[in-house]
Order: structure tokens, then sequence, then C-alpha cells
């Protein structure tokens, strides 16, 4: 556990150290400019690196029950990454609200601790909801088309 830590503390301080200097080929004038954000966030994203990469090493190594407790996460990063790929799959059929709404539901039930108690009917209601609103705001509010499927013909 502490190896990766470790690595990603040093990819994620490499990445930001690469990504300042793709920044500094950015054109430069007094003030704000194109350049000060990504600065900001490349600083930013170098200076986590290094906390990780301090922490990591600092951090005794990992016991057994952690070591456990890590690999029970390693199967919700798999069935996150699944449903990932079936949202992008369903989005052509079904289009972006039901997709959604049924990405959002799996991905409650993912997430939910084996030890908490599920309730489905509110889940069911905010990913619906969620799906609804996302939609509603993209497609009226910022006049972004999202694949709507089935649904096109509801909608004006």
């Amino acid at each position: 556990m502490r190896l990766k830590d470790v690595i990603v503390g040093a990819v994620m301080a490499g990445a930001g150290i690469t990504y300042l200097r793709m920044t500094a080929a950015l054109p430069q004038r007094d003030g704000v400019d194109a350049g000060t954000v990504p600065t900001i966030l490349a600083s930013m994203m170098i200076a986590l690196g290094l906390i990780e990469l301090v922490g990591a090493l600092r951090r005794p190594a990992a016991t057994k029950a952690e070591i456990r407790a890590a690999s029970s996460g390693l199967v919700t990063v798999g069935l996150t990454l699944l449903l990932i790929a079936g949202f992008i799959a369903a989005l052509r059929p079904f289009g972006f609200p039901i997709a959604t709404a049924i990405y959002l539901f799996l991905q409650f039930l993912v997430l939910t601790p084996q030890s908490a108690k599920r309730s489905v009917p509110l889940y069911a209601g905010l990913a619906i909801a969620s799906s609804v609103l996302i939609f509603a705001t993209f497609r009226y509010a910022f006049d972004l088309l999202l694949p709507a499927g089935p649904l096109v013909a509801w909608l004006n």
C-alpha cells in the first residue's frame, strides 16, 4: 500500500512539473493572462504530489487488515469502471437522461457500505431527479444538446 502511495505522489508531482513546463509556452502579459490558471493548477498539483509522497514515506508499512480493506476497495473501483463503461455504451441507445439515471442508481448501490442500510426508493428518486436536472440545465440553460435517445419525440 505504501509503495502505491509513493508512486502516486511521485507521478502526480512529475505530471505537475510537466504541466508547469507546458504553461511556460503560453503567451504572457502583465497581470492575469492565459497562463495564470494553468500555472496555479500545476503548482497545486506539484504541492499535492509532494505532500502525498512525503506522507507515504513517513507512514509505516500497511498491516494485513489494512491490505484486506484496500482489496475490498479494489472491487468497488472495478465495479465503478464497469458501470462507467456501461454508461458510455448506453448513452446512444437510451439517451442521456435514462442512461444517467440507471448509472447513478447503480453507482449509489455500489458506493453504499455493506454495513449501511440501502434505501432503494431514495436512490431511485435521487438518480432520476439528478438526471432530469442535469439534462434540463444543459439543454435549456446552456443550450447544449445531450443525446435524448427515445425521449427525443417529447422534446421540442
